[in-house]
């Protein structure tokens, strides 16, 4: 479904931004349809950086993006767009995602309204999904905990019916219990909409338990590890 092919990225960094920092080095990956395939690696490893260059968030240096026999790095912005509605991000910091001044039911119907399919029962009933109540929908980020702004962001990422996600570190800022019951509800989704994930974690048991393969990148090369 999707393939990554010699996927190189540099980043410039220092204060002249002199100096050339390879993230990415010529990485192959291939992700298909409905599996759930984990990333694990050191912090700055490049875990990121690979998820959004898949979701063309980040541009590669080099190297082609395949999704459904498209090469996505020939597309033009506008073409992009489009494909918007079947890849989509779960970000590890769902504070930094969700426009503080939005009401959460504002924040989850907006990739509805940026394509033109706005439907408020489709808000209405993803929300249901999650496991969010109505009168949450009327509330403001700050309002909600943790787990329950977790909820929010996954959300709005499926509520477009995604074919492939990224879900970077989405537990990571969680207490315990709270990680289990977002993990479940991921899996559970996963199922019905028959979506592949792309799942970044430096947990390798977490990887171990949800993964049907799993993957470690190291010094900008990624590798099977089972």
């Amino acid at each position: 479904m999707l393939k990554g092919e010699k996927l190189k990225k540099t980043f410039k960094t220092g204060i002249l931004r002199s100096k050339t920092i390879s993230v990415l080095n010529d990485v192959d990956i291939e992700i298909r349809e409905g599996e759930t395939v984990a990333l694990i690696g050191e912090s700055g490893s490049g875990k990121t950086t690979l998820g959004r260059v898949l979701l063309m968030l980040i541009k590669p240096d080099s190297g082609r993006v395949i999704f459904e026999g498209t090469d996505l790095t020939k597309l033009k912005r506008k073409e992009l767009k489009k494909l918007r509605l079947k890849m989509q991000l779960i970000p590890q910091n769902p504070e930094d995602a969700l426009n503080p001044r939005w009401k959460v039911y504002d924040s989850i119907a907006e990739p509805l309204k940026i394509h033109g399919m706005y439907e408020h029962e489709r808000v209405v009933e993803i929300a249901k999904k999650v496991g969010l109540k109505r009168e949450q929908l009327s509330r403001y980020p700050w309002q909600l905990s943790g787990g329950e702004l977790q909820r929010v962001v996954i959300a709005r990422a499926l509520i477009v019916k995604p074919k492939f996600v990224v879900c970077d570190e989405p537990t990571s800022m969680l207490d315990l219990s709270t990680q289990a019951t977002i993990i479940r509800l991921l899996m559970k989704l996963q199922k019905e909409m028959n979506t592949s994930y792309l799942f970044i974690t430096h947990d390798f048991e977490l990887a171990e338990l949800i993964a049907d393969r799993i993957l470690e990148i190291n010094s900008g090369k990624v590798k099977s590890k089972n």
